[in-house]
């Protein structure tokens, strides 16, 4: 039988509870270091006194709780539970007139884009200035990383904007990456202007099974707006599984110009009166 820490809890809590709870202080003491196995259920069953039934209700338990991981052929291996997902750092770069961004080498493309037309929600309505229900271009693809880690990219742009434009997707409704698009508009006399914004959510719908993620982990989404003028062209959707990336932004400083209150003047004004 198992031996918890307190009589009491032998009473009261089920038995899966209970070995969950003694697994999960030997991962945290270290017992079962992080990227190792745990011992086969079977052995586990044998420790504890209880069924195989018992031993993967116990696991499933800490596998919610990112103390564990299933990997075929491995077994139930350890996470760290104080591991820091690696940062991604944000941002673009124009060199030669081509647009770039840093890190974009290490995901790769899983099978080929999907190109659909879709109709502007409410939020997208508001954003691009369009009315609701409005077509929009989207390219939709799927990444992996060298370390298992997957996103989802979501590349949009109004049918609206494609026209006024006069960009080479309204004819042929086949977007390329963003940076490819962004290129596209620097070359033609667009000065853009970038802003992102980043928010939590549950997964829903097949976002758990293509992003190999569980179900409680939070998903992250890098909203990317690019605009000239004012106007919104292009909305770049990436969905990431929170635990496997932590966006690194660099952040501006601003300096403002100071005013001398009393006489109305800025600084460099007084300068210039008194030089």
């Amino acid at each position: 039988m198992v031996t918890p820490p307190m009589k009491t809890q032998l009473q009261t809590l089920p038995l899966w509870r209970q070995v969950a709870d003694r697994l999960r202080e030997q991962i945290l003491s270290g017992a079962y270091p992080a990227g190792q196995p745990l011992p086969p259920e079977r052995r586990l069953a044998d420790e504890y006194g209880v069924s195989v039934t018992v031993i993967r209700q116990a696991v499933k338990t800490l596998v919610t709780e990112g103390l564990v991981t299933v990997r075929r052929p491995y077994g139930t291996v350890v996470r760290d539970p104080h591991a820091r997902p690696s940062a991604e750092p944000r941002g673009l770069s124009i060199v030669d007139g081509t647009v770039t961004e840093p890190g974009a080498d290490q995901w790769a493309m899983i099978d080929g884009p999907t190109f659909t037309r879709a109709d502007a929600s409410a939020w997208h309505a508001d954003v691009f200035g369009i009315a609701a229900a409005e077509p929009m271009l989207t390219r939709d693809t799927l990444h992996h990383r060298a370390d298992g880690a997957r996103r989802s990219v979501r590349l949009i742009m109004p049918f609206r904007v494609a026209a006024d434009l006069t960009t080479p997707w309204l004819d042929d409704p086949h977007l390329p990456p963003a940076t490819d698009v962004y290129t596209w508009l620097h070359d033609n006399g667009h000065r853009l202007s970038f802003t992102e914004q980043v928010r939590a959510r549950m997964p829903v719908g097949d976002e758990t099974s293509a992003l190999r993620m569980r179900p409680e982990t939070p998903l992250l989404t890098i909203t990317r707006t690019a605009s000239t003028g004012g106007r919104a062209l292009t909305v770049e959707e990436i969905r990431v599984p929170a635990d496997q990336t932590e966006p690194a932004y660099p952040l501006p400083v601003s300096t403002p110009r100071r005013t001398n209150r009393a006489a109305g003047t800025t600084r460099q004004d007084k300068a210039s009166t008194t030089g």
